[in-house]
């Protein structure tokens, strides 16, 4: 259901499909420097050369996963919108599987506090983004994952993420907002954060 609808709405977003446990990097700021430019990568191997978010497939069950860019969602008048860096999802999903959107943040302990609110942001645009063109609904948990690579701890997430915010979007949107670097594929249904 998704990857279909996914086609639809978004015809040149690229689904690439996996079967194991996925590692999720962006290095863009890495190579920013370099003649052979990277962006967001999704990799069945360990990379050696980044740290990333890890979602861990045991069963292992099919997954699909877009990598959003600079044009994935734009406005009436071609303006760049804000979004995350991917979306995962079952490959064969139904109208109650889960779907996982993952914005990813570089920073060094010190600026976190004031990339997270921005996270936030791009998560749920990118969200509001699919849900207001019939991609997901309300039965679909959505699980929206703030990473940080670089860092252990994330000794500020309250500040940002009170348990308010948080029951009202599990209550009103069925989405669940965390900042984690790695989750669990549990079934189609649901992912371990």
């Amino acid at each position: 259901m998704i990857k279909t609808e996914i086609k639809k709405v978004f015809p040149r977003h690229k689904i690439s499909t996996y079967s194991q446990d996925i590692y999720i990097a962006d290095y863009t700021d890495q190579t920013k420097d370099e003649e052979i430019k990277r962006s967001v990568e999704v990799n069945t191997e360990l990379p050696a050369d980044i740290e990333f978010f890890c979602l861990h497939n045991p069963s292992p069950i099919k997954i699909d996963s877009v990598i959003f860019d600079n044009y994935s969602f734009v406005d009436e008048g071609g303006k760049t919108q804000t979004q995350c860096e991917c979306v995962t999802f079952p490959s064969v999903a139904t109208n109650s599987s889960w779907i996982l959107f993952l914005e990813l943040k570089y920073c060094e302990r010190k600026n976190a506090v004031n990339n997270l609110p921005k996270a936030k942001d791009q998560l749920l645009a990118t969200y509001s983004y699919y849900k207001s063109k019939g991609i997901i609904t309300k039965k679909n948990i959505s699980y929206l994952i703030a990473g940080f690579p670089k860092l252990i701890n994330i000794p500020f997430r309250n500040s940002t993420l009170t348990p308010a915010l948080l029951t009202n979007l599990k209550r009103n949107e069925n989405i669940i907002l965390k900042i984690a670097n790695e989750a669990t594929i549990k079934s189609l249904e649901m992912l371990s954060v």
